[in-house]
């Protein structure tokens, strides 16, 4: 199965997005920007995501998309930037469960055999890879609902 990882600078953000329903990415330039549009074609309704936090480092609020990424909007009215590429979600949880970086590597088999690029390159969060998505297994994302979900 696959999952989209997307990163946060911090929780303050994540909760802002929990609250609204709703994830964006970040501006980037025109170039990137054509790049991001083109890979968030891939992400469908009842995709499945996952926010790192990295001002935490640490996974937080597994969701289910409930709309595609909007090529043509940007948000202004939720977080104090301006961000792109917006679609609507469902979450499984909140910030109030994270599981540290660290500890995902221990747990989850997506990430037991991380190279040098660390978390981010191995879940796609960041630059060029994001709305890339990463092929994880059930059992995989039955644990990061277990630790994260909140009922």
């Amino acid at each position: 199965m696959e999952i989209f990882c997307f990163a946060s600078k911090n929780l303050t953000n994540i909760w802002a997005a929990i609250g609204a329903r709703t994830w964006a990415v970040a501006e980037t330039s025109p170039t990137d920007m054509k790049g991001r549009i083109t890979k968030a074609k891939r992400m469908k309704v009842g995709a499945l995501g996952i926010i790192y936090c990295t001002e935490t480092q640490s996974f937080t609020t597994p969701f289910i998309t409930v709309s595609e990424p909007d090529a043509g909007k940007t948000i202004n009215t939720i977080w104090q930037e301006s961000w792109r590429l917006p679609f609507s979600i469902h979450p499984l949880g909140n910030p109030s469960r994270q599981v540290h970086a660290s500890t995902a590597k221990q747990k989850w088999a997506a990430l037991a055999n991380v190279g040098a690029g660390g978390v981010s390159a191995a879940m796609n969060i960041t630059g060029t890879t994001v709305f890339v998505p990463v092929d994880i297994s059930a059992d995989d994302w039955a644990l990061m609902l277990s630790d994260l979900h909140v009922a």
